[in-house]
């Protein structure tokens, strides 16, 4: 178990110095970095503890990211997007794409082909996750204020 928590801090502070580094605002700094940080801790579970892959991992991180985000939205009132840039990037797939350059410079053109047809496939995962949780989210709320006026 200190794994997980260590990966939780770890994940926790990057998406805070992400966010940091490229203005989030202030109070949705430390909401949008516990968001990356379940979000990150769920890609690591499914990869860890669960018999999948990457592509899952990540569409399942995408869709706690939504989620998460969706909510804090809604309670502090600021746009969703707010709490989702900073909170995908312990996410993305750079080291498939630092791969895929380091193998094209080895002259293995199948392998890095192979490393980024893998990480075209996390990221866009990732995007799907991401939307079809605020989709869900949006037709479910719009389900609500119709029941109520």
């Amino acid at each position: 178990m200190r794994g997980i928590a260590f990966h939780f801090i770890v994940a926790y502070l990057a998406t805070a110095a992400f966010g940091i580094v490229f203005y989030a605002p202030a109070k949705t700094l430390p909401f949008s970095a516990i968001t990356g940080a379940f979000g990150y801790i769920t890609h690591y579970l499914i990869l860890k503890y669960v018999d999948a892959g990457d592509v899952l991992a990540c569409a399942a991180g995408g869709v706690v990211i939504a989620f998460l985000s969706e909510i804090f939205a809604m309670v502090q009132k600021n746009p969703v997007t707010a709490y989702e840039m900073p909170a995908i990037m312990p996410l993305v797939p750079g080291i498939g794409l630092y791969r895929t350059m380091i193998t094209f410079m080895q002259n293995d053109s199948v392998g890095a082909v192979d490393y980024l047809f893998q990480t075209i496939l996390s990221a866009a995962s990732i995007a799907i996750g991401l939307i079809l949780t605020e989709a869900v989210t949006q037709a479910w709320l719009r389900r609500k204020v119709k029941k109520y006026k």
